[in-house]
């Protein structure tokens, strides 16, 4: 499972707000979302039990899912800043 917790914890929530900035940075705030529905399919595939066991079921929806939007909410507002310096930037130019 180590593979599992660093895709939700780092490159699905990484992934998403850096395709968003580079793409459509007004739909950043949308990072998150999308962010978490990756995880959830991931989780899924990783574990079908998620679906039919509620210890897997628990874990996935009351800790790991919490602490995931955290991550994927902090990337977000780090991404809101450097969009920020980079507008700041070019106004000055």
């Amino acid at each position: 499972m180590d593979w599992w917790n660093a895709s939700v914890f780092g490159v699905i929530p990484v992934l998403c707000v850096g395709i968003l900035f580079c793409f459509r940075r007004r739909a950043l705030w949308t990072a998150p979302i999308f962010s978490a529905v990756l995880t959830i399919l991931v989780s899924v595939i990783a574990m079908p039990s998620v679906l039919s066991d509620r210890e897997h079921s628990a874990m996935i929806f009351g800790i790991t899912l919490p602490l995931h939007l955290v991550v994927a909410a902090a990337l977000t507002g780090i991404a809101y800043g450097v969009a920020h310096l980079l507008k700041k930037g070019r106004s000055q130019e």
